[in-house]
């Protein structure tokens, strides 16, 4: 194939336009299309008739295009072939990729929440059955159920005390129920020894029991719906002794005394009133930037503080930064009239010569200082 420059027979091809010369009028740098002195003159014209006007333009002729396409389709082919033994022998030693599981967290929360939710069912129901219930009893355990009482027990607010993964998907949990039973002292009279359709009448009172139930759960993984689930509580559950009170409780980090009547303890009073009573805004007393919301709606008609202790000492002109965790004793006012006692730990900051609450802090602070020796700590700690 030709360029479209090249002349046919008998006429001139089309002259291209010279590029613009140099600014400077310099005439050995003119277009690579036109003659000059730096430019040998075209070869002579071998068609006839021809001059100096009938010799072509210098172009380059692309004649071997073709050529170099198929040079170059023929090496991508060659590379194809090449490749493909390559990419054989690479999958071939290439390690297998890692099996796709679910994070370990998202797992034991899931198969956790599953075992507990299937053994405070076991205990309420085995709890409350009589001797009718065996069929119920035995459609949430596969063990035999045994021997169930002429009446069920009376219960109430059943929670998880203790839930840890023993081994081979096996879960056990402890389950606390509060039990209404014969108050200490009071024994009740054997049920034959009482006239026919009468019963005894005992005084109830609440005790808190304990239960431990073995829960199997068999997880399987399912592309698009996610884990299924298999739950079964292995053994009836078991009275068990509920958690033990600490020996030796530690210490609070709350070492200062603060007024109820001072600035601090006015801005404790003031939110805390906002907070759950009320009683007020309650973004006037937070630190900018510090987000709490009043209870809503308010469960309490007053809050009394009776009482401060903080972490760290207060003063009456405090400087801006200077704080302290400080736990608060209150008597809240319910809406019956009658009164109870909480308690809250605030964070309070000083800003502009008056405290503000920073938080409420979720738990209490813990004395870790070694006996004989000081920690002066920060309230941002």
């Amino acid at each position: 194939m030709s360029s479209l420059l090249v002349r046919r027979r008998g006429k001139k091809a089309a002259k291209p336009a010279e590029l613009p010369g140099p600014a400077d009028g310099a005439t050995g740098t003119a277009s690579p299309w036109a003659g000059g002195p730096d430019r040998p003159a075209p070869p002579a014209s071998s068609g006839g008739g021809g001059g100096d006007d009938d010799a072509p333009p210098a172009v380059v002729e692309w004649s071997n295009g073709p050529a170099l396409a198929t040079k170059a389709w023929g090496a991508l082919l060659a590379l194809a072939l090449l490749a493909g033994p390559a990419a054989l022998v690479w999958t071939a030693l290439r390690p297998a990729p890692a099996p796709v599981t679910a994070a370990a967290g998202t797992a034991s929360t899931a198969e956790s929440a599953a075992a507990t939710e299937r053994a405070v069912e076991l205990v309420e129901t085995w709890l409350r059955a009589d001797s009718n219930d065996q069929q119920l009893i035995a459609s949430l355990t596969n063990a035999p159920v045994g021997t169930l009482p002429q009446e069920g027990q009376t219960i109430r607010d059943s929670s998880v005390a203790q839930v840890e993964e023993a081994e081979n998907d096996v879960w056990s949990v402890t389950v606390g129920v509060d039990v209404a039973e014969p108050a200490p002292g009071s024994t009740p009279p054997p049920a034959d020894a009482q006239p026919k359709g009468e019963q005894a009448e005992v005084p109830l009172v609440w005790v808190r029991r304990y239960f431990q139930v073995p829960v199997l759960v068999q997880r399987t993984d399912t592309r698009y719906s996610g884990p299924d689930l298999a739950v079964t509580a292995l053994a009836l559950p078991s009275p068990v002794p509920g958690p033990a009170a600490a020996a030796d409780p530690p210490d609070l980090d709350y070492s200062e005394t603060i007024s109820p009547t001072s600035p601090a303890g006015q801005s404790v009073a003031g939110f805390l009133a906002a907070m759950v009573a009320g009683d007020g805004e309650i973004t006037r007393y937070l630190r900018p930037g510090t987000s709490v919301s009043a209870v809503t709606p308010a469960p309490y008609t007053a809050v009394a503080v009776t009482g401060i202790k903080g972490s760290h000492e207060v003063t009456e002109d405090p400087a801006d930064g200077e704080g302290t965790h400080a736990l608060t004793t209150v008597e809240l006012t319910r809406l019956d009239g009658n009164k109870t006692t909480a308690q809250y730990v605030l964070t309070l900051v000083a800003r502009d010569g008056r405290w503000e609450v920073a938080g409420v802090e979720p738990a209490v602070r813990i004395d870790t200082t070694p006996t004989g020796t000081t920690d002066p700590g920060t309230a941002g700690e």
